[in-house]
């Protein structure tokens, strides 16, 4: 267990709430909340600091959870997926290390890690194994909050496997006219490539579709120049999508793996 720091810091004192103040407690109903709220994760074991920055963050409008250790981690995120976890290094049970290394083999949550060690081979080991940013106790609660913002912007959309997926909402895709139909009725042309690559992923819909298999799909090299453009099509097609049959394309993003198919779809033609 980490010795307790001042649980913030700051230069002045507006960038500090103090344990007493009378900040609502996130509630259940936070969940059903908009999917654009960021949700996060807090894995803290200081209870008083872990409670004080989920009232923040909770207090400005973001989504939060709190865990003392990596015990029920897994649990936690099948129930309430997230888009960030905010994790402790020196942890009962599992070190934030340990923590961090798993959750990057196995989801898409970007990782800040929140700590008192503040040497450099630690902070360059977090670098190594995956963390997206690495900041060190005390904390400004304002700096984390921003830095959760920025970082919730580069994710982009995230895998949610208890996304609002209506499992009547039936995508088709007519393979031999290059078209998508929408679950409304709407039919959009797609070029050759928008073709290939929808008929790759609805074909293994559910599953992440590496970027790898994608470009192989699209006739492309594995170059990070195609991977950039394989980026860009996803983008293009998904606001084409929403423009012309006024519908969200279930293509997701699952950050530096590939993308998904996250809905219903069938193939025809």
């Amino acid at each position: 267990m980490n010795p307790r720091p001042p649980p913030f810091g700051g230069t002045s004192d507006e960038d500090a709430i103090p344990l007493s103040s009378p900040v609502a407690e996130p509630a259940a109903s936070d969940v059903s909340e908009a999917a654009s709220r960021v949700r996060v994760l807090v894995i803290e074991d200081d209870e008083d600091l872990r409670d004080t920055v989920c009232r923040f963050l909770s207090a400005a409008d973001i989504t939060t959870f709190g865990l003392p250790s990596s015990e029920g981690l897994v649990e936690q995120l099948a129930n309430h997926p997230v888009d960030i976890v905010v994790c402790d290094v020196n942890l009962p049970f599992e070190s934030g290390f340990s923590i961090l290394a798993r959750l990057r083999h196995t989801t898409p949550v970007g990782v800040i890690m929140l700590t008192a060690r503040g040497l450099e081979e630690d902070r360059l080991l977090a670098l190594s194994l995956g963390a997206d940013c690495y900041l060190t106790k005390p904390a400004n609660l304002r700096e984390l909050e921003f830095v959760i913002r920025n970082l919730h912007r580069r994710l982009g959309t995230v895998i949610d496997p208890a996304g609002d997926v209506d499992p009547k909402a039936v995508w088709t895709f007519d393979a031999a006219r290059w078209a998508l139909t929408a679950p409304n009725g709407r039919r959009t042309p797609l070029t050759s490539a928008e073709s290939r690559l929808l008929g790759c992923l609805i074909a293994r819909a559910g599953q992440t579709v590496s970027r790898e298999d994608l470009l192989a799909a699209l006739g492309r090299p594995n170059l990070p120049t195609y991977s950039r453009n394989l980026d860009v099509t996803v983008s293009r097609l998904r606001r084409r999508i929403e423009t012309l049959c006024d519908a969200k394309l279930p293509v997701n993003a699952a950050r530096g793996t590939g993308y998904a198919f996250n809905g219903q779809g069938e193939v025809i033609g």
